[in-house]
């Protein structure tokens, strides 16, 4: 998702109590596996570097449940977790602030359920891998891309809510990388899917055009993300896939219109303003289908890279949204 994205709200649970000698090992339990990352050859000319994460989340783990502080937890995240995303960053050749800048790359106080989650996605990560590859396959294949880095990393537990409102996927892009965090009952259909939705955010930050300095941005490029993922990966609904009536989108737009909507509430929703959740992408799939009927034999790359007053062309709200 992008450069602004949105800090949905979760109740906290309670403080896990402290760490017992079978915590401490079943973090540092060897794997047979390495987890290093790979870089997987895309077509002739791309290709595709896979960085799991479980390897720096368990050295922070290790460190964090010996000494049980807060403040020692966000330091052993930053040195373990994100100094290790730094190091691949500066290797690979893109810029990693907005990524550690995310609400979910943080240190949490459950730890224990960080363990087991991590262990869990461990055990599926060839198969995590095989949709990565087959799904990013596709896509570059319709929208070609030279290089491309895929983080992989557990969900944190502050934000079950948002994890469990996406089946157990949620993923964030930038300039040439893009992070899934998945929880250990991820829904495969929707993996496959935010592969080529976050593959499409990839192709448009390529672009000397691109920008998400306002909502009607966020709104467009959700929109033609969630096309393209559609073609790609067929027949599969998403969670933010939902109604909207004539009477509610009227509403949306015309706070969105008049400032008084921000990219939090068109994301979240705001019940007092009657804002719906996913109401950015909702409006970006209604504003892409009227593209398509105007426009029915516009090719991928043509929508892709349409400007925004184009796709919006004769859309009910043009006016308004622009």
């Amino acid at each position: 998702m992008k450069k602004v994205i949105a800090p949905l709200l979760c109740i906290p649970f309670l403080l896990l109590a402290s760490c017992t000698d079978e915590t401490e090992k079943t973090v540092t339990h060897s794997e047979s596996k390495e987890f290093k990352p790979e870089t997987v050859k895309i077509g002739k000319d791309s290709e595709l570097n896979i960085v799991p994460l479980y390897a720096p989340y368990q050295n922070y783990l290790k460190a964090s449940l010996k000494e049980n502080d807060p403040e020692t937890d966000k330091k052993n995240y930053a040195k373990f977790v994100l100094g290790y995303i730094d190091e691949i960053g500066k290797k690979e050749n893109f810029d990693t602030t907005s990524l550690k800048g995310y609400i979910m790359l943080q240190s949490t106080v459950y730890e224990q359920e960080l363990v087991d989650r991590t262990n869990e996605l461990m055990k599926h990560h060839d198969e995590i891998k095989d949709i990565i590859i087959k799904n990013y396959t596709a896509s570059n294949k319709i929208l070609p891309k030279k290089k491309s880095t895929i983080f992989i990393a557990p969900a944190n537990s502050e934000y079950s809510s948002m994890s469990e409102s996406m089946k157990g996927v949620f993923g964030a892009a930038y300039k040439d990388t893009f992070i899934l965090y998945l929880d250990t009952n991820f829904d495969k259909n929707i993996l496959a899917y935010s592969i080529a939705h976050e593959y499409h955010h990839l192709v448009l930050h390529d672009t000397p055009e691109y920008q998400m300095n306002a909502i009607l941005d966020s709104i467009i490029t959700e929109g033609k993300a969630d096309a393209f993922a559609d073609r790609v990966v067929k027949g599969v609904s998403t969670p933010w896939n939902v109604p909207m009536d004539d009477k509610i989108k009227k509403h949306v737009v015309s706070l969105i219109e008049i400032g008084e909507a921000t990219y939090e509430e068109v994301v979240g929703g705001n019940q007092q303003k009657d804002i719906p959740r996913w109401s950015n992408y909702i409006l970006g799939r209604d504003i892409m289908d009227h593209y398509f009927k105007t426009n029915p034999d516009r090719s991928i790359s043509e929508w892709t890279f349409a400007n925004q007053h184009d796709i919006l062309k004769g859309y009910k709200y043009q006016d308004v949204l622009e």
